[in-house]
């Protein structure tokens, strides 16, 4: 009876108003409002607001001086005639402009890319880069459709201090040696599609590599640490045929902009001598991603590279063994501090997500690693693994992992690492 009487009840007043669609007293206004569950002013804290907090100090410098270029270029519209500000965007989309940024080579760092793209197919290209290699730079004249890509070109790669261990895993710390190296290149690529999951390019070209004194002062030269005679391409100019290729099978995917699955990458690369040079050698190199998610926020990642470069002839050029060490693989070293013929190594993520854009369109995420690896003369050599650790921020938009920092540890100190491109 009581379930009946409660059935059949006749609604509140202010809500027999507002189905009859007829207008709402300021009573049962008031009635409506006070019924509604208002969010409290502030969430209570919880664990994204401590990963988080640091991304909060981190970015109030670059805050500012957002803040502080937009208060500029209010002052330079204010003082313009309304409508004659220039639209920088309407002036790159008129021209087909294209800014970039992307690897310009191992060991090269990140370049600033522009594309030109008014005259399609038909493009213009230029890069240079602006991490790790001041003075590098790439030109090149191509032509492109929405699958396929051709373009041929110019590449002067410059290291003006690089350094230098000595080869094998066991090289000394304190042997750390200077040179610089310059390869000028020219060649051609092409780049296929024949689907969101498998692409082939390929490419081939002639090249020219000079070792000369270094210029870190602070360093001896290599002639002052190890026999020349002993490092094949540090005495004499070396000349290369160069062709190879790569391919990749690519099962991932995003997912509020967290990827998941895996990706294989295998790359083939022949270096045949010219002239002179009495050295052919091949790289073969084989690279595995994946993307274990743990939820909508965290997840795992990992990656696993071996390589091996069976040579001919002088063999291979001690600026062209594998490495190890750097801002790709075992974070904690140098850059280059490890080389020989073959290496292998690995990189474990725990990543979790310290904050998202409003519209979803962009996220932050802190990335906790250890990395492992070794080089040795040939893979069943392999031994005397060597570790790092550490943390670091990445930042994610639509097209994947992009712009990230890092800070690690290993058995020979601490490293700070910044760059604008991720491709793990």
């Amino acid at each position: 009876m009581l379930v009946a009487l409660v059935l059949t009840a006749a609604p509140p007043a202010a809500a027999q108003e507002s189905q009859e669609g007829g207008p709402v007293s300021p009573d049962s206004a008031d009635a409506i409002r006070a019924s509604l569950q208002r969010p409290p002013a502030s969430h209570p804290p919880d664990e994204r607001d401590v990963v988080g907090a640091p991304l909060f100090v981190i970015m109030l410098p670059l805050r500012l001086a957002a803040e502080l270029l937009s208060l500029a270029a209010g002052g330079v519209s204010a003082l313009l005639p309304e409508g004659e500000g220039p639209n920088l965007y309407e002036v790159l989309k008129v021209w087909g402009l294209e800014l970039s940024v992307r690897p310009l080579g191992p060991g090269a760092g990140d370049a600033v890319q522009a594309r030109l793209t008014r005259f399609q197919p038909f493009f213009v290209e230029a890069a240079a880069s602006v991490i790790l290699s001041p003075g590098a730079f790439r030109t090149a004249l191509g032509l492109t459709n929405e699958d396929q890509s051709l373009d041929g070109g110019f590449t002067f790669r410059r290291l003006t201090e690089a350094d230098f261990w000595g080869v094998g895993i066991n090289s000394l710390e304190a042997d750390k040696s200077d040179y610089e190296w310059q390869r000028a290149q020219v060649g051609a690529a092409g780049h296929t599609r024949d689907t969101a999951t498998f692409r082939f390019s390929g490419g081939a070209g002639w090249e020219q590599n000079e070792i000369r004194e270094g210029n870190n002062n602070s360093l001896p030269g290599i002639g002052d640490t190890f026999p020349l005679d002993s490092l094949f391409g540090a005495q004499e100019t070396v000349r290369y045929v160069v062709g190879g290729g790569q391919f990749t099978a690519d099962f991932t995917h995003l997912k509020s902009l967290q990827p998941r699955g895996f990706k294989f990458i295998g790359d083939v690369a022949f270096h045949g001598g010219t002239g002179d040079t009495d050295s052919d050698f091949l790289t073969l190199q084989g690279e595995v991603h994946g993307y274990l998610p743990i939820n909508d926020r965290q997840a795992f990642a990992l990656l696993g590279l071996v390589e091996t470069q069976p040579s001919w002839g002088r063999g291979v050029p001690f600026y062209y063994l594998s490495q190890l060490g750097g801002p790709e693989f075992l974070r904690g070293y140098s850059t280059a501090r490890f080389r020989d013929r073959d290496r292998l190594t690995w990189i474990v993520e725990w990543r979790y997500e310290a904050w998202r854009e409003l519209q979803g369109r962009a996220r932050a995420e802190w990335f906790v690693f250890w990395d492992g690896g070794t080089v040795a003369p040939s893979l069943g050599e392999l031994s005397d693994f060597r570790y790092d650790y550490g943390f670091g921020l990445r930042f994610a938009d639509q097209n994947g992992p992009g712009a990230h920092f890092f800070f690690a540890w290993g058995d020979e100190g601490f490293r700070f690492s910044l760059r604008l491109i991720s491709s793990f």
